[in-house]
């Protein structure tokens, strides 16, 4: 943690999170794309008259400046476990200590030098250690459960601390808990606008404006879950719930969000959360479901369809209860998409079937190329299109006939989803993740590492956003600058 006269910094294992003081608000994260370095920052420290940040990690000095965006880095002779500034002149450079001695590296230069010409511990700039945390904050146990502990009762450690310039605020860093500003004087201990609940996100979903991610279970993450929150990144809601507190299983294949709940498809199960509060369902084959892996979630008229490792279902959510109204039991459903009225479009391990409705009737299965033999692990529909995909190939119907496609520009890796936009498709790929639309050819991807995080785990279109799910979190896109 790091703080100025009008920001605050905290940097975690994927980014350098910006928090703007006067506003009260979050203004911005710098990730990898920005040029953030990988590793783990083991100190910081900002200068309280320009912004800029100074980062030590192992082996490395790094340079933060807020104003370009722009990261500068140079060697270190192992890893840094103070980073200071000089109270007489902070914007001379930063001070960096080692087991080898303390090294300078002035603003602007390339390089650090040793150096035995360090400000006085009265005289330095930085981060405080906990006996400068407790001096500071006598009565720290008076409100320290505030800050280790959540809404779950689960507990979380002290990480960092800095105090603010001119306020004396002290700002208070966890490892999973988030960030915290404590008043000096009266105590009143404020938690900053937070995150996602865990890195790695396995499922994302637009509605209305509003965004929801859904985590995957990590050992280096002490939680995962739902996050949801608006276009601009603010007013940030977690769908936790005593006795439920993280989503079931350990991955999150698929989110949808309807008018009552948000659905999470999961590898123990079907969750259902309450959008305006409420105890989350956990459904499984003991209710009902073909399989406890599910894997495909759709819009149904009265709740929702669920593609799982044994077939079909619909779960009704009527608000008298959830409930799985019907089933029906066959191969592994990986994708769906409602057709019309009477139809259910399904990417099976087997290929595309269409259910007529209500389920149990009639089945219809697409033949013809060996292709559409192939595991469909994605399909979509738009207007009368339909585009299907296995890991590696489209299969595109226009009409009446179908016809397969190879991937028709960059590739993006292995296909994991589609989803149909007004103006086409989005293809979600491990490596990237691209704009498609088979009536123009029309083919915009965006790779990793150097346009998107690896690896990409979904992707959700908004009105004038593109989000993508990938393992160090979510990225938005302007989808102008994708879509012709």
């Amino acid at each position: 943690v790091a703080a100025t006269r009008s920001v605050v910094y905290g940097a975690t294992p994927n980014g350098l999170a910006v928090y703007d003081r006067a506003l009260g608000s979050w203004r911005r994260t710098v990730g990898a794309l920005d040029g953030f370095p990988t590793g783990t920052v083991t100190a910081m420290v900002a200068d309280p008259n320009d912004d800029t940040a100074w980062l030590a990690g192992a082996g490395r000095w790094i340079a933060y400046d807020p104003f370009t965006h722009r990261f500068d880095t140079g060697s270190l002779p192992g890893a840094a476990d103070q980073v200071v500034l000089d109270a007489r002149d902070p914007s001379r450079g930063a001070y960096f200590h080692t087991a080898a001695g303390w090294y300078f590296v002035a603003r602007g230069a390339l390089a650090a030098i040793p150096t035995s010409s360090v400000p006085p511990v009265s005289g330095r700039i930085g981060a405080i250690g906990y006996r400068d945390l407790v001096a500071r904050l006598p009565a720290l146990d008076a409100v320290r459960l505030r800050i280790e502990r959540d809404e779950q009762m689960r507990s979380y450690r002290l990480t960092s601390a800095a105090v603010a310039p001119l306020t004396g605020e002290v700002f208070v860093g966890t490892d999973g808990n988030g960030m915290f500003r404590v008043d000096p004087l009266t105590y009143a201990t404020d938690r900053l606008p937070a995150g996602l609940a865990g890195g790695a996100t396995g499922a994302i979903a637009v509605t209305r404006g509003q965004v929801c991610a859904a985590g995957d279970a990590r050992v280096t993450s002490p939680r995962h879950g739902i996050a949801c929150f608006d276009e601009g990144g603010a007013s940030f809601t977690y769908i936790e719930s005593a006795g439920l507190a993280e989503l079931p299983g350990a991955i999150t294949r698929r989110l949808l969000i309807t008018e009552r709940a948000v659905w999470v498809a999961t590898d123990q199960g079907l969750l259902r959360a309450p959008r305006r509060g409420g105890r989350p369902v956990q459904l499984l084959v003991r209710d009902g479901l073909p399989g406890d892996q599910v894997l495909a979630l759709a819009p149904a008229p009265t709740g929702i369809y669920v593609g799982t490792s044994g077939g079909i279902a619909i779960v009704s959510d009527t608000g008298r209860g959830v409930l799985v109204s019907a089933s029906v039991r066959g191969p592994a459903v990986l994708a769906l998409a409602p057709g019309r009225e009477d139809t259910i479009w399904a990417g099976t391990d087997a290929g595309i079937v269409g259910f007529l409705l209500p389920l149990g009737g009639p089945v219809v299965r697409v033949t013809g190329s060996p292709a559409m033999n192939d595991p469909m692990v994605a399909i979509a529909l738009r207007s009368d299109t339909i585009l299907a995909a296995t890991s590696t190939r489209f299969l595109l119907r226009e009409g009446a006939e179908w016809r397969v496609l190879d991937v028709p520009g960059r590739p993006i890796g292995r296909i994991l989803s589609l989803t149909a936009d007004e103006s086409g498709f989005w293809v979600a790929g491990a490596q990237g993740f691209a704009f498609f639309d088979p009536a123009r050819g029309v083919w915009n991807a965006l790779v990793t590492p150097g346009d998107v995080p690896p690896p990409v785990r979904d992707v959700a279109p908004s009105r004038s956003y593109v989000w993508v799910a990938t393992e160090v979190g979510v990225v938005r896109f302007e989808k102008r600058a994708l879509v012709p």
